[in-house]
């Protein structure tokens, strides 16, 4: 984006520095001696809402719609913030308006197609990413959040290739990587998915829930001791990950050792009291 010489833009240029409060007397700074700059407004409803102050957000956001109504970052960021405080209904009209007003903004589309993924409406949220990838097919994420759609619509196959799309454009994704192993896992294809989750584990080596699915691909394939590694590593990573705990007592469990398995049970309720499988396999 080319900055002017001017104090809205030099906020901008604060914002995209991480110096918060200079952005933010800049913005205040340009509406007294402008009360009439929507771009101001609008910058400062986003830089509220990073704060965490959505009743200001708000009322910065809805002085530049005011203002300038034709403006469709205005009407997303307006959105946005209406959809963060829990008004969805009207956060998503908004959302919509600033489609109406530009539908290339890209922004718009991803934003809508969150709302709709948190209403778990994936039909809509699947025509939405699509719109956000015909506008900008580059970009691995968008790539992955319609894989992530497809799969709630149970369209593995379609999902596997979003992914590898996702792939194609960064190889190095270990996110894509992972969730290319859980969907071919599902798909019963073993050695694909292990081979993914070993890829994604070689980017992020720390990840639980990588090596918590590679200990299922493990144990699907009857490979206790496999299974059993993964399942330490990941206590070690994470002593207080209660379901790894419990799961490493199911094991112990099922190969005999009923005293060991009880530890791992007992373990993890005294991290979470209430954990029912937990309490469920004690009561055995």
């Amino acid at each position: 984006m080319q900055v002017k010489n001017t104090i809205n833009n030099a906020g901008v240029e604060f914002l995209l520095d991480g110096n918060i409060p200079f952005a933010e007397n800049s913005f205040r700074e340009a509406i007294k001696l402008n009360s009439k700059d929507s771009s101001a407004y609008n910058n400062l409803a986003f830089l509220l809402q990073q704060k965490g102050d959505l009743p200001g957000a708000e009322n910065a956001a809805r002085k530049s719609v005011r203002i300038n109504p034709q403006s469709s970052s205005a009407w997303l960021n307006l959105g946005n913030i209406l959809v963060q405080k829990g008004n969805a209904e009207e956060g998503t009209q908004c959302i919509t308006k600033a489609i109406e007003k530009n539908k290339h903004n890209a922004f718009a589309w991803e934003s809508l197609a969150t709302v709709a993924m948190l209403q778990q409406d994936y039909f809509s949220a699947e025509q939405c990413w699509q719109n956000v990838i015909s506008i900008s097919p580059n970009t691995p994420n968008h790539w992955i959040q319609l894989s992530l759609v497809k799969t709630g619509l149970q369209k593995k196959e379609e999902a596997v290739d979003c992914l590898h799309k996702a792939l194609d454009i960064d190889s190095n994704n270990s996110f894509a990587w992972t969730q290319l192993g859980i969907l071919e896992f599902a798909r019963n294809n073993f050695g694909i998915a292990e081979k993914a989750l070993m890829n994604s584990l070689a980017l992020a080596p720390d990840d639980e829930n990588t090596r918590y699915h590679l200990a299922l691909i493990f144990l699907a394939q009857n490979n206790i001791d496999k299974a059993r590694k993964e399942f330490d590593h990941i206590i070690l990573l994470n002593p207080t990950n209660v379901k790894v705990i419990t799961e490493r007592g199911v094991l112990d469990l099922g190969t005999g050792n009923k005293e060991k398995a009880f530890e791992f049970f007992r373990t993890a309720l005294k991290i979470a009291p209430s954990y029912q499988k937990a309490l469920s396999y004690l009561k055995q």
